[in-house]
């Protein structure tokens, strides 16, 4: 995880707040394995890489509303079948305050963070929270 550093402008980038590096899982990963992963990590998301590209995103939102409320748990399904795809990428140069503005438009609480459209990290609506509440970090 990058460190982040104190500074009172308001238009810090993402990448001094996202969490890197990624962890991923294959599309053919089962969704409990998905699931104890993220447990054990203490992470709400997980990017699906296919090969060398990623492919999707299966976040906890995904285990509840695809597979419990659906009655699927003991069908196990993939991660392929409920990973949210394609998936939503911003670049780590870009101000906090647009990736919050991004986020809540798609109504998504997790983002990848490209650099020269490579993914690099992952910011979450828990990182924006560590921006907003702590007052050293913005001057206005």
């Amino acid at each position: 995880m990058r460190k982040r550093k104190a500074s009172s402008n308001p238009n810090e980038e993402i990448g001094d707040y996202m969490v890197s590096p990624v962890l991923s899982v294959g599309p053919d990963t089962s969704t409990q394995e998905a699931a104890q992963l993220m447990e054990s990590k203490h992470i709400g998301s997980l990017l699906v890489k296919d090969g060398k590209n990623f492919v999707g995103i299966v976040t906890e939102t995904d285990l509840t509303r695809k597979i419990l409320a659906k009655g699927l748990k003991d069908k196990n399904p993939s991660v392929r079948e409920i990973m949210t795809s394609p998936l939503q990428t911003i670049d780590c140069h870009e101000a906090i305050v647009d990736a919050n503005q991004l986020m809540a438009n798609k109504r998504i609480r997790h983002i990848a963070v490209t650099e020269n459209d490579e993914v690099v990290g992952m910011l979450s609506v828990k990182d924006l929270i560590h921006y907003y509440a702590n007052p050293r970090m913005r001057s206005w």
